[in-house]
Formats: structure tokens, sequence, C-alpha cells
């Protein structure tokens, strides 16, 4: 095969079979492909060897072998080294967060199908009463990685430490909070694992085979998908706060807690220069925190409204939320959303004040114990899921509501209650 100056291998035109079709002129992107002097000419120095003029040459009348691609070894991995469970502990101003109790909950659970402990991977500086939480939720060995470098979340630094545990450990399973820091962290951890990832699954199993079986709303929320990682270990997930029960806490439970050391080099990492702390949601209130939600929907999108309402959950002892129409109107802010591409919520009463309940929104509310729906369409997927429905008006119904409620709140203070 002919080369050009640089070495490189060029096609090269069989005259005999050509038959000046010009059609390998047309594909050839470099121009190396020319018509002269009554023969089809490449120049060796204008080829780049892409090979494209072979596949369109209806009478095979160009020479080119395109270079074989090396075959990737892929490295086997001995899939019965990796046991256990582990769930990675988010830490949250030097609290552990709640989602990573409700996913030691869960691990909980599935470590009994698969006859394995429940580890916690705590990473952070001065975590030490956090480690003690983890084993009181459930885990059964804490790994800590306890140094000033793991002070502030940084994803390479964060990635690199629970890298090396998962490295070191062998878990089969991680399960990570699907918080932004879980998402960002969990997301560089699988890559460097080179291991799968399903994201923010609202369900968690263990099959026939002993594999996990992760399942996660998709196409918007149409369908739900459940997705098995067969090769690769570990088994890696992120579950959205909310959706695995909480389990009960006990102090008296024996675990143990065992101190790994960072491996961090000693340069390349980046370090904080200055840390600005994350400012309050609004009004400072967590609507994943609140026991009563009065969640607005497009229907009662009203900023003259909004009084009655904010008034209505101050008397039920909520706050206010909304489905994604209303932030996107403006009237109330992204930290209020309830859905999928929101908060996901579970409070004791959830009040849908004309929210007509799109599978989005409604993948965010699966915890709420009581749903009561005001709207007045009787067909709305809320009116047909909620506990209690009240079909009508919601500017009639609410202020009726409000005055039996401030009539029995008067009548307990009478009675000394």
């Amino acid at each position: 095969m002919p080369k050009n100056s640089k070495g490189k291998d060029i096609a090269e035109i069989i005259q005999d079979k050509c038959i000046i079709c010009q059609v390998c002129i047309g594909e050839c992107k470099p121009g190396a492909i020319t018509y002269e002097g009554g023969v089809i000419k490449i120049d060796p120095e204008g080829c780049v060897g892409c090979g494209k003029c072979v596949d369109v040459c209806p009478t095979e009348a160009i020479l080119f072998e395109k270079p074989r691609k090396k075959k990737v070894v892929v490295t086997e991995t001995k899939l019965a080294d990796y046991k256990g469970i582990a769930v990675f502990i988010e830490v949250r101003d030097g609290i552990g967060a709640e989602v990573s109790w409700e996913l030691i909950g869960k691990a909980r659970e599935l470590a009994q199908k698969l006859d394995a402990q429940v580890l916690g991977f705590l990473l952070g500086s001065g975590v030490e009463a956090v480690a003690k939480e983890a084993i009181a939720y459930g885990c059964d060995v804490v790994y800590t990685m306890d140094t000033p470098v793991l002070k502030q979340y940084l994803s390479k630094v964060y990635g690199k430490a629970l890298t090396q545990l998962c490295g070191e450990v062998k878990p089969e399973i991680v399960l990570v909070g699907a918080t932004p820091l879980g998402r960002d962290l969990a997301s560089v951890v699988a890559t460097q694992l080179q291991t799968g990832l399903t994201a923010d699954c609202t369900g968690l199993d263990i099959d026939s085979e002993k594999l996990l079986l992760m399942t996660r709303p998709t196409f918007g929320g149409n369908i739900m998908a459940t997705i098995r990682c067969r090769n690769h270990r570990p088994q890696m997930s992120t579950v959205r706060p909310k959706v695995m029960p909480l389990p009960k806490r006990d102090p008296a439970r024996q675990g143990e807690v065992r101190a790994v050391d960072f491996d961090a080099p000693e340069d390349g990492l980046p370090r904080v220069i200055e840390f600005i702390p994350r400012a309050s949601e609004i009004g400072g209130v967590d609507i994943a925190k609140s026991p009563v939600l009065v969640v607005v929907g497009k229907g009662a999108c009203d900023a003259k409204k909004l009084p009655m309402l904010e008034e209505f959950a101050k008397l039920l002892g909520g706050t206010i939320a909304c489905s994604r129409p209303v932030v996107e109107s403006g009237l109330l802010p992204y930290a209020r959303q309830v859905g999928q591409t929101g908060k996901t919520v579970a409070p004791k009463i959830y009040i849908g004040v004309a929210v007509s309940g799109a599978v989005q929104h409604l993948a965010g509310i699966g915890g709420s114990q009581k749903i009561i729906a005001i709207n007045t369409d009787r067909n709305a997927p809320m009116i047909q899921i909620a506990d209690y429905a009240l079909i009508g008006d919601f500017n009639q119904i609410i202020p009726k509501l409000m005055t039996g409620m401030e009539a029995r709140i008067r009548s307990l203070r009478e009675k000394g209650n």
C-alpha cells in the first residue's frame, strides 16, 4: 500500500476498474481526489486515510486497507470478591443527612436477602458522632476517612476518597442519596470504578440471581424501568430523599467503626481558598421537612390568592409549596417546587390546591401519609389518587375550611388545650 511523505497509508486507484463515475470525488472531504487528464487521481499529501472513498466506489476500483481498531482488553471483575452493601453517609453541617439513614434502612432489608453486612462509608472531618449515629440506624461496620482535607465537599477530592474506599472494601452494592452532592459524587466514583450507575431510583430489590434490581421512572415518568448491572461491581444507585422510609433509631445497637487513611496525593488535588456558606432557602423553610404542605397548582397560580393560601398553611402548622408551572410563572421560587424535577416530599398531610397531578408531580409525593385534593375537575389525576377529594372552586372551599379551623382553635383555647 502506497504511503505519503509522512509515512501514512493512502488509497490507490486501479485505473482498469475505474469507470470515472466521480462518486469518490464527492465523498472525499479533504479534496484529495480529482479528475485530471481523463483519469481519477489521488493526491498523496492530501489523503488523510479515512477510507470513505473505498466505501462508495461501485466497482471496487480503490485499494485501501482500513487500520484495525485495537481491541480493548477489559479486565473481568471477580464478582465473588465483592461483598456487603455500602451506604455513603452524607454530612451536612456536622450532621448526617436524613436520606443516608433512609438508605441504611433499605440496605438492611436488602442485606437479609443477600446474607450480607450493611457498611457505612463516611467522609469528613470530626465525624465520630455521625459514625455512631450510622450504627444506631443500622450499619454493621462504618468505614471513616476523617481528615481536614475532607472538611468541605470538593468533587475531585471526595471522588478519589470514596473510590479508594470502594477499591479497598469491595462492596457489591453502593447506595448514595440523590442530593446535589450525592448525584455529583456518584457519577465521579462510577466513572473511576468503570461500573454502572442508575440514578434517581424509586425502588430497590434483589432478584433470584442475587442481583440488585434498580427501578426508576423514565420517559418523563410515563414508564418505570428496572435495571440490572450484571458484569461490573459495585452495583451503584442513587435514591432521592423521602422515597425510602426512615428506620427506627436504636442507640443501644452495637457496631464497629474502622478508620481508613486517605491516600491523598501530595499535589494535584484542589484546595479551598475561601468557603461561602450556602444561602438559606426562602423563609428558612425546607419543604421536605414540613409535616403539612399546601401545594399550589397551576389552577391557583394567582399572586392575589397566595396570602390566603399561606395563611391556610400557617393555620395547619405547615408551609406553602407548588408545582412546576407555578415556579415557571415566577410566583414561587424553585426551592418550593414539588415533583420529579423539584423535591421529593413525604409530609403527614399533603393538600393539593388546583393541582392537576401530572406524572412528574405525582412521582415526588408518593411518601405522603394523607393526600387531600381540591379541584374543580373530578377527573383530574390528583383526584383519582387522593385519600380525600373536595370538588369545587378553592376560592370558596379554602375560606370555609379556615373559618372552621379558626373556630376549632378558639374552642380549644377556651378549654385550656
